[in-house]
């Protein structure tokens, strides 16, 4: 009866090893090679926001001897994401860092890479969590969610309408940051509406487009939040073409550098985003403590970014508060 007990304790701890395990990628990754191979996957490559992250992740990379293939689809293509991580599986990279497109297109495809040992991470925008070990996320997306409606209100007033141009209508980060504005909208400014959400696709043509559309169909529209760095500039030179025709403000998600002459010249009143370059910084310097067999600690400096926010139950970091650009101070900002 003794050994009984003892066999069933026993199986209990291998039972909560095994889970402990699972739960920690780290304690059983091991590199196909002697060189960390990471392939970072932009939602699309050739704009200035994925390839500044690339350009930080690749600092980093290199001080810790590691090599990084930076490949993205040439547009917004969930399809093309999920073709790109199957190559670099083929290819026997170590890890993965993705901004997903789309979140479903490409569960299926990353579950399969973590079969395979490789280690997924997110960063800019999330997978399903079971499809990936860890998200390197800018901001908590309710904060951010919430400092949006804010600056939203500063513009405009206590009441007005207001339309969205986002990346794509599958962008989870984009799509959890809006449902935390018009949570909080609804909340503390009722009188404020929400007109309509247009995906831009990640390309400033169609966000000048559409900017020009949005003014022309929607004459009580008051305010336009471009919420990705590309449909920032593209909404801001439609505004700059329109001139005094239009007494529309535009708040920007967009670097300041892509918008410091429309801040300038009032084609855009506002814009908003954190450091890209550090957002690759430390996605690989959050790899690099994981391979190393190392737990992520809250509020410790990683590099020397932070301190962070770190979730364990839902894997996910956080880099930070974001900044706010306007004429007056986005001259002090380079990036």
């Amino acid at each position: 009866m003794v050994i009984k007990k003892r066999v069933g304790w026993c199986s209990a701890v291998v039972v909560v090893l095994i889970i402990s395990l699972c739960l920690q990628p780290s304690s059983y990754f091991k590199p196909n090679g002697d060189t960390v191979r990471i392939a970072m996957i932009p939602k699309v490559s050739g704009i200035s926001y994925f390839d500044q992250c690339a350009e930080g992740a690749r600092e980093r990379a290199e001080v810790y001897g590691m090599e990084l293939i930076y490949r993205g689809p040439t547009s917004a293509n969930a399809a093309d994401q999920v073709n790109i991580v199957q190559t670099m599986m083929y290819e026997d990279v170590d890890v993965i860092a993705i901004a997903p497109i789309d979140p479903e297109a490409v569960r299926v495809v990353l579950e399969q890479a973590r079969e395979k040992g490789i280690l997924v991470v997110t960063y800019d925008a999330d997978a399903v969590q079971s499809s990936r070990d860890l998200f390197v996320s800018q901001v908590s997306a309710q904060q951010f969610g919430e400092h949006l409606m804010k600056n939203l209100v500063r513009l405009i007033g206590n009441e007005g309408n207001y339309a969205i141009l986002t990346a794509s209508m599958t962008a989870d980060n984009q799509n959890t940051w809006i449902y935390w504005m018009k949570k909080y909208q609804e909340a503390q400014f009722p009188e404020i509406n929400l007109l309509t959400i247009i995906p831009t696709d990640e390309d400033r043509q169609k966000a000048y487009g559409h900017t020009r559309n949005l003014i022309q169909a929607y004459p009580e529209l008051d305010a336009i939040l471009a919420m990705s760095t590309e449909a920032g500039p593209g909404a801001a030179e439609a505004m700059k073409g329109l001139g005094d025709k239009s007494d529309v403000k535009l708040y920007a998600l967009a670097t300041p550098k892509s918008m410091r002459s429309y801040l300038k010249m009032g084609a855009a009143q506002k814009a908003t985003l954190w450091n890209p370059y550090d957002l690759g910084r430390l996605t690989v310097e959050v790899v690099h403590t994981l391979l190393q067999g190392d737990s992520l600690v809250e509020n410790q400096m990683y590099g020397d970014i932070g301190p962070i926010e770190y979730y364990e139950d839902e894997g996910v970091v956080i880099m930070g508060a974001p900044l706010d650009f306007d004429a007056e101070n986005v001259d002090l900002y380079d990036f």
